[in-house]
């Protein structure tokens, strides 16, 4: 270990005074002292003779886990408690003069709670008068190698159990290789061969095998009366795992040098087939580990000219297996910048066993260039004296290559930030602001600068900013995305939040929404406006139709006895007066009375149409299929000499009005029957169509008309043929319609000129 003024010199044995040429308080001896005490690569702890913590080091401090602050001011206990009172025993004897110095192992408490093995190094210092000055400590952090200890003594262990656990056994062999006898108790859970086995050959016993070879083999072997070492052999045995066991034996003469048989050992090694087994395993995934980890270990011998590679070294510098270059030939593979760093750092750990941890680009044998981490430490001798160095070598180009995509993704991440046209800004756990972007900045009305690292319920307090407040602990205390709308009266606006909470705080995206709002509040104001006017006019036009409806039935029942009484006096003109006037005077009295039957039958139309809103509907199931056979039995009474074709599906059952229903029916197959009279070959057609909603249809082959004018047919008083054509009123499609709608459901017709027309209609 290096030494410093006023410390222990590289015997720890013998007492130190401090030096009277150089006395601690010179200023050179002071500073010399400072320098070398602070950049000590060994923790360095100065301890007043009373045990207080006077100056620590640095490395004193990474090792112990703790600020230097910390720990001078004596606050938390440094040592293991089962070591303190040892440490204490032992300056309380340096103390006395029994001793100078002493070093021991001990453990350290790390900040972080774990426990540290260090190799502590104490000497006390006196004054030039022999008072007791200080203590000097030096701790080097030994934890790697407590480790590799406690495995060697779990290994030993291991290995002392297996062999209190190992089972022999003698055995003979007569001069047909029968057995005769064994001798050995076997412990419990190992196999011997028991009294079943006399008499019989090795080669006879169920389940034993040689592991290398076969028996013929060996009987040709133990037929030359050879002897033999240590024949694995392996006993399988159903439901039971394997036994090895190890098979030494040797061939017997009599005193007349004859072949007598065979006697021998038996071993069980199947234990010690598990280990190595076990020990192969875990050789192969060590390799494994190197190999995916890219890890290779070096070794130099001080004073030796070249170094030791491992395997996965060469591999990773793309040389030979078992390349030992010299220390000039190792920092060739350096790339020219880093070579001159790389010679000094090695000759540093060569010079004052300075450790190193750096990383550094490497020129493999290859020629391609890979980063690797070099890491290397120096291994002293008992006077201080570095003996070798040993370290491992890792490529790391994978991890800074991804490093470098990182920080590259974290710059175009910011520069999308930045260039957002939606604020966005990020918080603390502590509510503090560690990053806005422009919009953010521009929504807030403050610069950046004004509010990082400051806390937004400070900067915004509430009632003004309650609500926003309130979504930013949502989102943190329950961990999850909030999304709201809220409105910040200081600054008149309304904004829509996004919150993304994190381990470190909140992400928040934040939108002025104010113009988006307002106007959808002015077109919900709009819409209660318009809704209002929309029912205001419903009101009256329902008033209008009721009083429509009114009128036009007060006008068709009191046109029907004024038309009543015309058509009367005008069927009695016709029969008494009738054969006196002259053709023409017959044709004007015709005229008359087919026009007021015309009339009549205007007024019956208008009072069916205008009583179908009259009362509520009595829905029961209705048969259609009899309607339709009912209206076409009174088509045919009213024009028996007509022959028409009538096709009709049975079960047309439907749920509704019957006297309504009834009007449907009656108008549709009505209409098919008037409009097919000029047909020779009349057919008529009612049926459903498949599939869903129900579609019931009347079909016919008559006249047709042109698709272009059916948006006038469901309307009343609309006809798109003449009177002369084909009599009618023009109420009877309005009626269908109106009742079709009351039931809840719709009407449409489809029609060829000349070819026919079909009617289809559903009901709720």
């Amino acid at each position: 270990m290096q030494s410093f003024p006023g410390s222990p010199a590289a015997s720890p044995d013998r007492e130190t005074d401090a030096p009277a040429a150089a006395p601690l308080d010179s200023d050179s001896a002071a500073r010399h002292f400072a320098s070398a005490f602070n950049h000590a690569p060994v923790g360095m702890l100065l301890l007043a003779p009373d045990g207080r913590p006077l100056r620590v080091n640095r490395a004193f401090c990474e090792l112990a886990g703790r600020g230097e602050h910390e720990i001078l001011a004596g606050g938390a206990a440094l040592l293991h408690p089962g070591d303190e009172a040892g440490e204490a025993g032992e300056r309380a004897l340096c103390l006395a003069g029994t001793q100078s110095a002493f070093r021991s192992e001990v453990r350290l408490r790390h900040g972080r709670g774990e426990l540290v093995w260090v190799d502590l190094s104490c000497a006390l210092v006196r004054r030039t008068g022999g008072e007791p000055l200080h203590f000097i400590v030096q701790a080097q952090d030994i934890g790697g190698r407590k480790r590799a200890e406690l495995a060697l003594r779990e290994s030993e262990a291991r290995f002392r159990s297996l062999t209190l656990l190992s089972a022999s056994w003698y055995w003979e062999q007569d001069a047909q290789f029968r057995f005769v006898a064994f001798e050995g108790h076997p412990q419990e859970g190992r196999w011997r061969p028991d009294s079943a086995a006399l008499g019989l050959c090795r080669w006879d016993i169920a389940g034993l095998r040689p592991v290398d070879g076969t028996w013929a083999a060996h009987r040709l072997d133990v037929q030359a009366h050879r002897a033999f070492r240590e024949l694995e052999c392996v006993r399988v045995r159903p439901g039971r795992p394997p036994v090895y066991v190890s098979i030494s034996g040797e061939p017997v003469f009599d005193e007349h040098d004859r072949f007598t048989g065979y006697r021998g050992t038996t071993r069980d090694i199947t234990a010690a087939k598990a280990l190595e087994t076990h020990l192969r395993e875990a050789q192969g995934l060590l390799h494994m580990a190197a190999r995916m980890g890219r890890l290779g270990a070096w070794t130099y011998v001080a004073g030796q000219e070249r170094m030791t590679w491992s395997d996965e070294l060469c591999r990773l510098c793309e040389v030979d297996i078992g390349f030992a270059p010299t220390l000039e030939q190792a920092s060739a593979f350096f790339a020219p910048g880093h070579r001159p760093l790389a010679r000094s750092t090695l000759q540093r750990c060569l010079a004052v066993g300075e450790g190193f941890d750096v990383e550094t680009p490497v020129a493999l044998a290859g020629g391609r260039t890979r980063w690797f981490r070099l890491i290397g430490e120096a291994e002293r001798d008992g006077d201080g004296r570095v003996l070798r160095l040993h370290g491992a070598c890792q490529d790391i180009t994978g991890r800074r290559l991804a490093a470098e995509h990182t920080r590259r993704q974290a710059r175009q991440l910011t520069n999308t930030l930045e260039r957002l046209t939606d604020g966005f800004f990020t918080l603390d756990r502590d509510w503090r602001f560690t990053y806005l972007n422009p919009e953010a900045q521009r929504l807030m009305a403050r610069p950046r600068g004004d509010l990082l690292g400051r806390r937004i319920t400070d900067e915004f307090p509430a009632p003004g900013a309650g609500g926003i407040l309130a979504h930013y602990r949502r989102a943190l205390e329950e961990n999850t995305v909030v999304q709201a709308e809220e409105f910040y009266e200081p600054l008149d606006l309304w904004v829509q939040l996004k919150i993304y909470p994190s381990a470190e705080g909140v992400a928040v995206y934040v939108r002025d929404v104010t113009e988006r709002v307002r106007g959808r509040q002015q077109l919900l104001q709009l819409n209660a406006q318009l809704e209002a006017r929309v029912k205001e006019r419903t009101a009256q036009l329902e008033i209008a139709n009721r009083e429509l409806e009114a009128f036009s039935y007060a006008i068709a029942h009191d046109l029907r006895a004024p038309l009543g009484a015309i058509e009367g006096f005008g069927d009695c003109l016709q029969r008494l007066a009738g054969p006196g006037l002259d053709e023409r005077g017959r044709h004007y009295l015709r005229r008359i009375v087919a026009g007021v039957h015309h009339m009549r039958e205007l007024t019956d139309g208008l009072l069916s149409l205008a009583s179908l809103s009259q009362g509520s509907l009595r829905a029961k199931p209705v048969d259609l299929s009899a309607l339709a056979h009912a209206a076409v039995a009174a088509c045919r009474e009213g024009a028996p000499e007509r022959r028409a074709e009538v096709a009709i599906a049975p079960g047309l059952v439907v749920r509704g009005d019957p006297r309504l229903l009834a009007h449907v029916i009656d108008n549709l197959v009505g209409n098919a029957w008037k409009f097919t009279s000029r047909v020779a070959c009349a057919r008529i057609e009612v049926g459903r169509l498949e599939g869903s909603p129900a579609t019931y249809f009347v079909r016919d082959n008559g006249a047709g008309f042109d698709e272009a004018w059916a948006g006038k047919l469901f309307k009343p008083f609309q006809r798109l043929h003449t009177q002369d054509e084909f009599e009618g009123t023009g109420i009877g499609l309005a009626i269908v319609r109106k009742v079709v709608l009351l039931h809840g459901g719709g009407v449409r017709a489809e029609s060829v000129a000349g070819e026919g027309a079909t009617f289809f209609f559903t009901l709720g």
